[in-house]
């Protein structure tokens, strides 16, 4: 067997100074711990596991961005202005008017006696300085506006005749209210319209069959009587027209003020006012068989008493619930003649001279 060769100084001294750089080469690396994920091997020794450290990259230079130029003929860009899909809804045409609205230019050059002061958008309707209150708003058109062709047939049309709306020369005047049954209270005092009502219809009565009219009052003192009766003896008496005469109220306000003209509200038109009553413009009322007559009647006797008494102008009204107007089978009208909730009006109601130029005013209407 050869003999092995003893190891002389040179080598062991090499042998140290490799195993002196090996331990201070691995003493500088850092242990980094390693993050577990579920499902990897098991680590093969419980103790970290040196690596070299991280280090960072130096970020290249990001080069500016070239601007790049539009069109010439680009329109402006705008966050704010540009819609968020381009399927917009183009909006709709303009909804063009009703084929069967009546021009009021039209109907003027048909009938030049009456000169109507319409507007577009306004319901009043002025004819020879006196206001009615149209059933539907007038439209704007070219040059002119279009009127409801119910509004032309019951409110226009009976002005162009002349003829006056009765023959033969009797009447019923109804004096409102009446017993217990008393209507509103005069806010200057303790007297009611019951009161007012019974004078005024007391005063007409001679300045009519002076004028050779037969003349019914449905009551001739302060007694009760109810709708039903007062339509039962306008029946009774055959009269031609018929005349009931109220006071308004709007308590607790006291501001309004002036003269008012109902007549029944025709069929397919809903009312000027219903105070709370169900209003059906399709109810046909046997009062309705008069419609011409009643607006013809009701505009005699508004301009007659306007040009009387010095009022206000509130103008020819229609209203479906009120009983004695509705179950007429003749003309008929009620006339409000003045505000009693209104202090200035209700203390000019009030004096005996005031209610004979009423008296006065109506009579002239059936001149």
């Amino acid at each position: 067997m050869p003999r092995s060769r003893r190891a002389g100084p040179t080598s062991l001294l090499l042998g140290a100074l490799i195993l002196l750089l090996a331990s201070g080469c691995a003493g500088s690396r850092p242990a980094i711990a390693v993050t577990r994920i579920p499902g990897d091997p098991p680590p093969a020794s419980s103790f970290p596991i040196p690596v070299d450290p991280p280090t960072t990259p130096t970020p290249a230079a990001i080069p500016a961005p070239v601007p790049i130029a539009a069109p010439e003929d680009a329109p402006p860009f705008s966050v704010a202005t540009t819609p968020a899909t381009t399927n917009a809804v183009p909006p709709a045409p303009p909804t063009p008017p009703p084929t069967n609205w009546v021009r009021l230019d039209s109907w003027t050059a048909r009938h030049p006696g009456v000169r109507p002061e319409i507007r577009a958008g306004s319901k009043l309707l002025r004819v020879g300085g006196v206001t009615a209150v149209l059933a539907f708003e007038p439209l704007p058109t070219s040059g002119s506006v279009l009127l409801h062709p119910l509004d032309v047939a019951k409110n226009l049309d009976p002005l162009t005749d002349p003829a006056p709306p009765w023959r033969r020369k009797s009447i019923v005047l109804d004096p409102g209210h009446g017993g217990v049954n008393a209507g509103t209270r005069i806010i200057t005092g303790n007297r009611f319209e019951k009161e007012f009502t019974l004078d005024w219809a007391r005063r007409l009565k001679p300045l009519l069959e002076a004028k050779g009219w037969t003349v019914t009052l449905t009551r001739t003192n302060d007694v009760d009587l109810s709708l039903p009766d007062r339509v039962r003896i306008a029946e009774a008496s055959g009269a031609e027209l018929f005349v009931s005469l109220h006071f308004n109220s709007a308590f607790p306000s006291q501001t309004a003020e002036g003269l008012e003209t109902y007549c029944l509200t025709p069929t397919g038109m809903p009312s000027t006012i219903t105070r709370q009553y169900a209003d059906d413009p399709s109810s046909r009322h046997p009062n309705n068989r008069f419609d011409a007559e009643n607006v013809r009647l009701a505009w005699r006797i508004h301009r007659s008493l306007l040009g009387s008494v010095a009022m206000k102008d509130r103008g020819i009204r229609r209203a479906r619930f009120m009983d004695v107007l509705r179950a007429q089978g003749r003309p008929a009208v009620l006339v409000e003649g003045g505000y009693l909730s209104n202090p200035e009006e209700a203390r000019r109601i009030a004096t005996p001279e005031h209610r004979q130029r009423l008296a006065v005013g109506v009579a002239k209407a059936f001149d």
